[in-house]
């Protein structure tokens, strides 16, 4: 029985890569693209990961228009139990769908959903609270002993589905068929290219009338690129043409293209992060570390900051500038009145403002994503003015 490296893309323990070459990298890639290659478990530091989906939706089969997803992960190792696993946590952020000439801008979060799983070295997943996260589950999956381009072989895994982001995933197991293509340079960096193709099958007639899909047809081919360095994998393109249909007989399909991103990263210094931002209310997070603007002070029922905030935007700026290859996350907070979806709508704008702000003082705008969460998440009393002051807030967390 044929065994297998399975990886949850992303957010799994790394694939190491042997190879027979001898010499630098550039002479590796260069001069012997041909050579054998050997996949093998191990764990990995911090990373993050990018997921940008550019498709065209058809109702009913008419077109629509055109849909742009992205999903962003900052995951960290967590310390090893007895068993033989790999742990981890992190965050899953949602972002809104927008069109496609705003992906350099900040971004407004729908979701957050938070991760806790473990990767075994055998390449089974066990996620604790599964919302769906990660989507890909087994995937890719790469054969245990030495390859060479050219090589094919096919492995289980599944796909957790959830077309119209309803947070009512579907796991769908999967069938892939793989090829190692073999070794090149991808904009500078040396690479292992392997190619993927699956079909989306999914029945369900038991389903209520609006609860989720009952069914999926499809189709997805995968380019996936592998760091030869370190063996994780640093993109992938799926290509996927896929239609859900419903219990009343309506479907919709989606036809395009996934880019999946990954990015390894040095862990947060937390006492140095910290340290150079004395004198502010900072507050180590599971997440990463988070600065609490408290009692920031706005024009009443604005987003617009008083003229006196100025130079405490100013600070902040100053603070956070010199932090590279870390996102931000900006998250509003109001007091608790008597309109929540007003509060939160307020929130969303004075979290938008913030980033609007900080980003006029030269801190790159992708960098920042935002959400507000009107009066859900008081620190204070909302009975008293004082508990109210509290809550008016602006929480920017630097992430892991």
């Amino acid at each position: 029985m044929q065994r297998y490296i399975c990886k949850s893309f992303l957010l799994a323990a790394a694939i190491f890569v042997y190879s027979s070459f001898q010499g630098g990298a550039e002479e590796l890639f260069t001069g012997n693209p041909a050579g054998p290659v050997q996949f093998a478990a191990g764990n990995t530091g911090p990373y993050s990961m990018v997921e940008r989906s550019d498709w065209s939706r058809y109702d009913n089969g008419k077109y629509v228009g055109h849909v742009y997803r992205e999903v962003r992960a900052s995951i960290v190792p967590k310390q090893a139990a007895a068993e033989d696993a790999f742990l981890y946590r992190g965050n899953f952020f949602v972002l809104e769908e927008t069109l496609r000439d705003m992906r350099q801008s900040a971004r407004p979060v729908d979701t957050v959903v938070p991760v806790k799983f473990k990767i075994y070295r055998d390449g089974n997943l066990a996620i604790d609270d599964d919302q769906g996260f990660p989507a890909l589950r087994g995937f890719p999956a790469f054969p245990m002993e030495v390859v060479r381009p050219g090589a094919k072989w096919t492995a289980p895994g599944s796909r957790a589905v959830d077309p119209l982001n309803t947070g009512r995933p579907v796991v769908i197991p999967l069938l892939v068929e793989y090829e190692y293509r073999g070794s090149e340079l991808y904009r500078g960096i040396p690479v292992y290219r392997v190619s993927a193709k699956y079909a989306s099958r999914y029945r369900n007639t038991d389903v209520e009338q609006g609860q989720s899909f009952t069914g999926l047809q499809g189709a997805h081919t995968v380019d996936i690129l592998i760091q030869a360095a370190n063996g994780l994998p640093l993109l992938i393109r799926d290509n996927l043409d896929e239609t859900f249909s419903w219990p009343d007989g309506s479907t919709v399909r989606f036809r395009g293209f996934t880019l999946i991103f990954n990015e390894n990263m040095a862990p947060l210094n937390r006492k140095t992060v910290i340290a150079s931002l004395g004198g502010m209310d900072v507050l180590p997070v599971p997440e990463g570390i988070r600065l609490v603007v408290k009692d920031i002070r706005f024009i009443p029922d604005s987003d617009e900051f008083l003229p006196e905030e100025r130079s405490r935007l100013d600070m902040i700026a100053q603070a956070l500038g010199p932090i590279a290859d870390r996102t931000f996350l900006v998250e509003g907070h109001t007091a608790a009145i008597d309109d929540p979806a007003g509060d939160i709508d307020l929130s969303i704008r004075r979290a938008k403002r913030m980033v609007e702000e900080l980003t006029r003082r030269g801190i790159s705008a992708d960098r920042f994503m935002y959400k507000g969460w009107g009066g859900t998440k008081p620190i204070g009393d909302n009975s008293n003015e004082e508990g109210r002051s509290r809550n008016r807030r602006v929480e920017i967390t630097i992430l892991e």
